[in-house]
């Protein structure tokens, strides 16, 4: 008599993998060192120059970590993303221990700028590192809980790392920072060091030669029009968000009379919104064709910050961060699950270098834009041009005949 085979058991959600949970504790820990070494570094800067100076030394690792991105995607994908990430933590591990010794000395300006330096070459390849290693630790069903986990453990990164850096600057200034932000790559890098990536299973290796890895690259995403069409679409709505939510914020909160407990609020709001939305995708996972739950997404999102440049109440302005944060919360998730269950494990260093040049490559210029467009408009017209961008986003999701059928 014939048997019939059990069908194979689902993996436990991302949230019970042992491996996993050590993996994105050593990162949240990271995050909360980088939020304690940036403190540190603006309250040095402004010590030891003048707020423009600052604001300076605040943006000059933005150029290595430009100019390098692209290139550190291809590395990620030929030595595989642990070995980067590890590398990355030594390097920057000891330069926070040098620049705490040299602080105790003599802080400078110079020590800043090449602290500075150091780290966003480093981004450079620790980012697309990142990007690469958290679907190679899950498995596909795992993926939208493993998406949400990082999110969640994001958020509380952030909101414990900048007020533990202001306690810690008044303790004992940037000495005491850097050695902590120290302690906090060690943290990461054992975490790394317990935990192994599944092998690559596509024979594409990357390329020896660079440039011809890099192009590889691009033509992928060619030959994938889904995840070339969610990259867009995440960077339509990036240009339309990140300006409101720095720069933005300030402004609206000085003209409506806020204040800066206004800006805490509203800034309270998103990241509430989008710890809740990473909740929920914790147990509910995303199915069937998601294209349509991004498109939405992205529409409230953008609905929620033309809204923000019109209210007047600070609590309307409150609940319009929070709907921001949800839906920019589910959105991100959404699209990073789909694009991980698509990307081939051989391309996944190149496809998060791209993603994360597009974005962090156009964000100052947004941001600046932002500024600008106040200055030369109004905050109404400002916010809803960002909004139009964000709605512009979910549009095109529909548009595109490969986003918009996506499923997972």
């Amino acid at each position: 008599m014939a048997t019939t085979a059990a069908p194979a058991e689902a993996p436990a959600p991302a949230y019970r993998s042992p491996s996993y949970l050590r993996y994105v504790t050593g990162q949240a820990v990271s995050i909360v060192g980088d939020q304690v070494w940036y403190v540190a570094l603006s309250w040095a800067a402004v010590q030891l120059a003048s707020p423009g100076v600052a604001g300076v030394i605040l943006s000059v690792s933005a150029v290595p970590r430009i100019l390098l991105m692209l290139f550190g995607g291809v590395f990620v994908d030929r030595f595989g993303p642990r070995r980067i990430m590890m590398s990355t933590n030594v390097i920057c591990g000891v330069t926070m221990l040098a620049a705490s010794a040299i602080a105790l000395w003599s802080p400078s300006i110079v020590l800043l700028v090449i602290v500075a330096l150091v780290f966003g070459a480093a981004d450079a390849l620790f980012m697309p590192a990142s990007g690469a290693m958290a679907p190679r630790l899950l498995e596909k069903e795992q993926y939208a809980s493993g998406s949400a986990l990082r999110e969640l453990a994001g958020r509380a990164a952030l909101t414990i790392g900048a007020p533990l850096g202001g306690a810690l600057v008044v303790t004992g200034g940037l000495p005491l920072a850097a050695a902590v932000n120290a302690v906090t790559f060690a943290v990461s890098l054992a975490a790394l060091w317990t935990v192994r990536p599944r092998p690559v299973e596509s024979e594409s290796a990357a390329p020896t030669k660079t440039l011809t890895a890099l192009r590889d690259g691009f033509a992928y995403l060619r030959r994938t029009p889904v995840v070339a069409g969610l990259l867009a679409v995440a960077l339509l709505v990036n240009l339309g968000f990140v300006g409101p939510m720095n720069v933005g914020l300030a402004l609206v909160s000085e003209e409506r009379g806020w204040g800066s407990k206004g800006i805490g609020w509203l800034l309270a709001g998103f990241g509430v919104g989008a710890a809740l939305a990473a909740l929920v995708l914790l147990k509910v996972k995303p199915r069937g064709r998601v294209g349509w739950v991004i498109a939405v997404a992205a529409t409230a999102q953008g609905v929620s910050l033309i809204a923000l440049g019109l209210v007047s109440s600070l609590v309307l302005g409150v609940a319009c961060t929070l709907i921001a944060g949800m839906s920019g919360g589910l959105m991100g998730v959404t699209i990073g699950t789909v694009i991980s269950t698509v990307t081939d494990d051989a391309y996944r260093g190149r496809v998060s270098s791209v993603s994360m040049f597009a974005n962090l490559g156009l964000s100052p210029l947004a941001v600046a834009a932002t500024g600008v467009l106040v200055a030369a408009t109004s905050i109404e017209t400002t916010f809803a041009i960002s909004g139009a961008l964000a709605v512009a986003g979910g549009v095109l999701v529909i548009v595109l005949k490969a986003t918009r059928g996506t499923r997972v």
